[in-house]
């Protein structure tokens, strides 16, 4: 199996992954913009429209660079790793799963904020999204390497 086969599955887990947030954000920006264009607001209409279509590119780009780099590093890893569900399944979850992490605390701490300024419901909706795309990267881990099995 060639790096650039590993690398295109991991890319196309990464699409998929990104397609969760992008639709959802997306969604709710428009149906935000919707509501504001019925009110007669009509350039918060437009910056809603634009935040949606930032908001749909950016977590596709993130969503396609994790997938990338999660099939780079199950291509370039030994075979006796990748013969072993749980070791492959936890390479392919930290790879996704920590630049998620780093990428979270660093947005949320800026400007003088700490993780310790926001409510438990931010971290709890940080934090869950983060596990999951580990979660998923790890359950996939199989099929990105052509392993045939899965965790």
């Amino acid at each position: 199996m060639t790096v650039r086969t590993v690398v295109g599955r991991g890319v196309r887990l990464g699409a998929l992954i990104g397609m969760w947030p992008a639709g959802i954000v997306g969604t709710l920006c428009l149906v935000a913009a919707f509501v504001f264009l019925a009110g007669g607001h009509g350039t918060s209409a437009w910056l809603l429209t634009v935040a949606s279509a930032y908001a749909v590119l950016a977590a596709m780009t993130v969503g396609i660079t994790l997938g990338a780099a999660t099939g780079l590093a199950l291509a370039l890893a030994p075979r006796r790793l990748l013969a072993r569900p749980p070791l492959r399944g936890l390479l392919a979850a930290l790879t996704a799963g920590l630049p998620v992490a780093a990428l979270s605390v660093a947005a949320l701490t800026g400007d003088g904020y700490t993780l310790a300024s926001y409510p438990p419901s931010i971290h709890f909706l940080t934090w869950s999204a983060t596990l999951t795309i580990a979660l998923v990267a790890a359950a996939r881990s199989g099929d990105i390497a052509g392993c045939g099995a899965d965790l």
